[in-house]
């Protein structure tokens, strides 16, 4: 299970999607002759800069500007800030640190000149609030394209989900014939199985389109775990309620494993 939410947009993404409708709402004015004298005399949008996007970030975030190398983040030394910002030292490919802001992390990209810059990953929800500096016209369509991207992102996440719940019914299938588990208990063992992903998480069993993207993948996750728990168990010849207690306990397991992980990390 990931630490980095899946429902997520880094800063570069961001800023394409408010550039492209800073550009549109320009347009739209020059059409409607409802631009500013400011704007006439411009002759063009202002187009926004990622550091600039980056600086709004902090600020709204209250981040602090700690814009490590991240070699040397892993030595827990600090660096000159100044000269990473003037790309002086070299930051570290596909690194991704978290800020001090729960749901924000820290990561590079390369520029036109392939050298590596600074980006930030933010939640779906983080990215909208970053928006509230935008005009009215601009934040309504980008606060329109996440919500069209966490959609899609939850559709993703939901097919992975029936792939996972098929195998899964396929090894209660098998558990039930191992058994030979009467037909009238046969729904009482489908709804008892598939229920023991929410049970581990602590979770009321709800519908799945309901579930934001992270919960979705934990889930399916769990259901794998509970498939391959099933098919080791009937192997190993334990007994029928032997196995509903592996599966619990395999599940449990993989949760406590996912939280000292994030603890090492």
């Amino acid at each position: 299970m990931e630490f980095l939410s899946k429902e997520s947009i880094n800063s570069k993404e961001l800023l394409d999607q408010i550039n492209i409708f800073r550009e549109m709402e320009y347009k739209e004015r020059e059409a409607s002759n409802t631009l500013t004298e400011a704007q006439k005399k411009r002759g063009h949008y202002i187009e926004l800069r990622h550091d600039n996007l980056l600086r709004t970030i902090r600020d709204e975030f209250n981040i602090q500007d700690n814009r490590l190398n991240f070699e040397e983040v892993k030595r827990g030394n600090t660096v000159n800030k100044n000269a990473v910002n003037e790309g002086k030292i070299s930051l570290v490919e596909n690194k991704i640190i978290p800020t001090s802001v729960n749901g924000i992390f820290e990561t590079t990209y390369k520029d036109e000149k392939g050298e590596l810059r600074t980006m930030f990953i933010l939640t779906i929800d983080q990215a909208k609030q970053v928006l509230l500096r935008e005009s009215r016209i601009v934040r309504s369509k980008v606060i329109e394209y996440l919500n069209l991207l966490e959609k899609r992102i939850r559709q993703l996440e939901r097919k992975k989900g029936i792939t996972a719940r098929k195998e899964e019914t396929e090894a209660i299938k098998m558990l039930l014939e191992y058994g030979n588990i009467p037909k009238e208990k046969h729904n009482l063992y489908y709804m008892t199985y598939s229920k023991l992903p929410f049970v581990v998480l602590g979770m009321k069993r709800v519908e799945r389109d309901k579930l934001p993207a992270d919960d979705l993948e934990q889930i399916k996750e769990l259901e794998s775990i509970i498939q391959v728990t099933i098919l080791t168990s009937i192997i190993k010849k334990l007994e029928v309620k032997a196995i509903y207690k592996e599966c619990k306990k395999a599940c449990i397991d993989s949760l406590v494993d996912d939280i000292e992980q994030k603890l090492i990390s």
